[in-house]
């Protein structure tokens, strides 16, 4: 019911593993990216009001999902209202290898640095950290996200190093998730200089992890930047020579591997056993105008939602208006590894 449904090629990853040939409106609302605090609250804050009504979907249920901040709603029929399916790309990982097309890995290393967004930007030293990659690892393949590339000194500090650069393209690009899927398991070693989404998708696709290189800071307020509790958290991620099983352990637990669900389950769940009606009138009428009332502030949100985002103005989220808005749905792509866009 919302376009956070669609971001990164995730409902189409999904709609593969249902067997569907083409998208779907999704009756809920489903956890678009990992998350130190409770994804609940972080993705979902703009729909607060509706909690009694949509179910949202949580990748795992040993994330912070299930706190005591954001008890357990049920619905009238007396069925809980926040469902764990395990993350999308676990399912488009497992259904591009069953049909025999993964790539061949190579000796490459990929590199994915800390990145901002539209709304918050990244205090870093990228030439540094370039120059340290090129010490460390040689030539590599860094992967810079759509707000980074639009940095000419961003791009430049990377290329002038020597590196490959490549993008796995914008949010809404259903292609993105598989050039994902292309990036981290045609790599050998996968590095980034903080735990993210990437480094979790690197371990459970058997690359290499390590995280290395100088600290980023996210936003302009850093005691709302999540840096220094991945650490205290997943210190195992942040050590000289990892134990590489122990990461894909925690990655298994963090992107819900035991969570995933049958195709017939996640159709049930999804709201695809059936019309797809109600769910595409809230995406294009009720979600945008709840997700417009909680951006200009005549809408409370719940205390702790969108914390890395708090205390801005409305203008910051109205000098990207289009990002918020709607739109349709497009051809489900093939079920294959991409390669990446080419900078």
């Amino acid at each position: 019911m919302d376009i956070q449904n669609h971001y990164y090629g995730h409902s189409a990853a999904l709609a593969h593993h249902c067997g569907l040939t083409r998208l779907r409106h999704i009756s809920g609302l489903l956890q678009h990216g990992w998350t130190v605090s409770n994804p609940i609250l972080a993705q979902f804050g703009d729909f607060s009001d509706r909690g009694a009504n949509r179910r949202r979907l949580a990748w795992t249920s040993s994330s912070r999902a299930w706190s005591v901040e954001e008890p357990i709603s049920y619905s009238s029929k007396g069925e809980p209202l926040i469902d764990a399916i395990g993350a999308p790309y676990l399912y488009l990982l497992d259904a591009i290898r069953a049909a025999g097309k993964l790539p061949e890995r190579t000796e490459r290393s990929l590199v994915l640095p800390l990145h901002g967004t539209a709304l918050l930007k990244v205090n870093g030293d990228h030439r540094a950290y370039a120059e340290l990659v090129r010490q460390r690892e040689g030539q590599a393949m860094v992967s810079l996200h759509v707000e980074d590339l639009q940095n000419p000194e961003i791009a430049g500090a990377w290329q002038e190093a020597g590196h490959t650069i490549v993008s796995a393209g914008e949010r809404r690009d259903p292609y993105f998730l598989g050039r994902i899927v292309w990036m981290m398991t045609t790599s050998k070693r996968v590095i980034s200089n903080r735990l993210s989404t990437s480094s979790l998708y690197a371990a459970i696709s058997g690359a290499e992890v390590e995280t290395y290189g100088p600290e980023f800071q996210l936003g302009s307020n850093a005691e709302v930047d999540p840096g220094a509790v991945m650490r205290d958290l997943w210190p195992e991620f942040y050590q000289e020579s990892p134990d590489q099983a122990a990461l894909r352990e925690i990655a298994a637990a963090e992107l819900g591997v035991a969570d995933q669900r049958s195709a017939e389950e996640l159709k049930r769940i999804l709201g695809w056993d059936g019309s797809t009606m109600s769910p595409f009138f809230e995406y294009w009428l009720s979600g945008p105008v709840s997700k417009a009332q909680a951006v200009l502030g005549i809408k409370k949100r719940p205390e702790g939602a969108h914390a890395t985002e708090a205390g801005r103005s409305p203008l910051h989220w109205l000098r990207h208006p289009l990002k918020h808005l709607p739109s349709p749905l497009p051809a489900l792509p093939p079920l294959a590894p991409i390669e990446p866009l080419s900078i």
